[in-house]
């Protein structure tokens, strides 16, 4: 069997290139072409169990916040909500949902971005520099080099 610390450094890259690879996913965002969608429906939903697995009835209620979308893409109207790349935005409370979801008032046309590959996967707002993922892939990066290191020291 295997040692432990190698374990951990194999599982610690497999995690870092994960990471990177959303990162690596994110970046193409500013790439994505702009169209013109109405914002046909927004609500603020409470997340299920499901969603959130880690959460008990004594932890903190999370809010979602969906904003549903049609959009005229290439001649086809397409529908789409927000949570198809980044997924839904997530609130600790109601408020703070509601407050996202004013800049997003049904009838409303904004600009969203398009998936060349897929025009139902709409992404809101501006392009934007994936700090969390990149911090998680450096992050995880380390601790396989070091879980490694560790190894080969102790070897």
């Amino acid at each position: 069997m295997p040692h432990p610390l190698l374990i951990v450094s194999i599982a610690a890259l497999a995690g870092a290139i994960l990471a990177a690879a959303g990162a690596w996913k994110v970046r193409n965002l500013s790439d994505w072409p702009t169209h013109e969608a109405t914002v046909t429906h927004s609500e603020v939903r409470l997340a299920q169990a499901q969603q959130h697995q880690r959460e008990r009835d004594q932890q903190t209620k999370r809010y979602l916040a969906y904003v549903a979308l049609s959009a005229t893409v290439e001649g086809v109207t397409v529908t789409s909500d927000n949570s198809g790349f980044d997924g839904v935005p997530s609130f600790t409370s109601h408020e703070a949902a509601e407050s996202y979801l004013s800049a997003y008032p049904v009838g409303e046309t904004i600009t969203v971005r398009v998936s060349p590959r897929d025009p139902h996967v709409m992404h809101l707002g501006g392009s934007h520099i994936p700090w969390g993922r990149l911090g998680l892939a450096a992050f995880l990066a380390f601790v396989s080099f070091a879980s490694l290191g560790v190894y080969v020291v102790k070897s």
